[in-house]
């Protein structure tokens, strides 16, 4: 899913946090996890006056369609958009909702709203309807759909709250919000790897109410949030394995990489006897 760049973690990083004392779970591939396609732009956006790097929507606000839609599942109504909506990131990057797109105007999953708090305000409607149309319910045969990494979609939602006039710090706990708990897709596969994750409700609300008391008293960075959501990540996913048995292996398959654990002791090197170290012994 990401984290390699972030955690860096290497074969003898995981050995020391053995030998330090920290259980690790079964984790996916590298290629699961590859951190080369976390932001949706290299650059942060930026004031408008920076034109260089700043990102900004075309053909706003998003106007919809009239007619209501109910998907089989789903509480909210959704209404198609009426005419493309385009948000460019902080690269020049275009993200394209295309006409038709479906959007109930809340990507935020519904197991977090009662933390976070109603997300259908107008100044997230644009937001919403650029992250649904590509990894959005009812979207799944537009042009759009799982046509990035699930990394850069979730956090172009991030960069488009912002653009959209929302403050920093309450979009950065939306942002927490979906990474935890939203879709995670290969590109250019239709299927989704997880619809949602996997982890037992009331383990990923404590998670949750963590990360918004974290970004709430520290108001991170977005790499620094990134790097806090993966170890957290991780961590509810120990949670969520204790005493689950066999099932535990089906939810290990889901967790992220460990990032480095802070102030592990590093593994003592092994004694020399009589000039010889553990190599000259075998």
């Amino acid at each position: 899913m990401l984290f390699s760049a972030i955690a860096g973690f290497t074969r003898p990083a995981l050995i020391s946090l053995v030998a330090g004392g920290v259980l690790l779970a079964c984790v996916p591939t590298q290629t699961q996890l590859s951190a080369t396609r976390i932001s949706a732009s290299t650059r942060e956006c930026r004031d408008l006056a920076d034109s260089s790097a700043a990102c900004f929507f075309r053909n706003s606000p998003v106007r919809l369609e009239q007619r209501v839609i109910r998907l089989p599942g789903r509480a909210l109504e959704f209404r198609p958009i009426a005419e493309p909506l385009e948000f460019v990131d902080g690269s020049g990057r275009d993200w394209v909702a295309p006409k038709a797109t479906l959007t109930d105007g809340a990507s935020i999953p519904k197991v977090f709203i009662p933390i976070v708090g109603d997300p259908r305000a107008r100044e997230f409607i644009n937001a919403a309807a650029v992250h649904d149309a590509f990894c959005g319910v009812g979207n799944e045969e537009g042009a759009a759909y799982h046509s990035r990494t699930w990394q850069e979609t979730h956090r172009v939602f991030y960069d488009s709250l912002i653009v959209g006039g929302t403050e920093p710090v309450r979009a950065k706990v939306m942002f927490a919000a979906v990474w935890l708990g939203g879709p995670r897709w290969e590109v250019h596969d239709r299927r989704e790897t997880r619809a949602e994750s996997p982890l037992p409700g009331a383990v990923l609300q404590s998670g949750m109410r963590e990360a918004r008391d974290y970004i709430e008293r520290s108001d991170p960075t977005m790499p620094q949030l990134i790097g806090y959501l993966s170890w957290l990540e991780w961590d509810m996913g120990r949670r969520g394995t204790r005493g689950r048995g066999p099932q535990a292996a089906v939810v290990t398959e889901a967790l992220p990489e460990p990032p480095p654990a802070p102030e592990v002791p590093a593994v003592p090197e092994a004694p020399v006897v009589n000039g010889q170290g553990p190599a000259d012994m075998l």
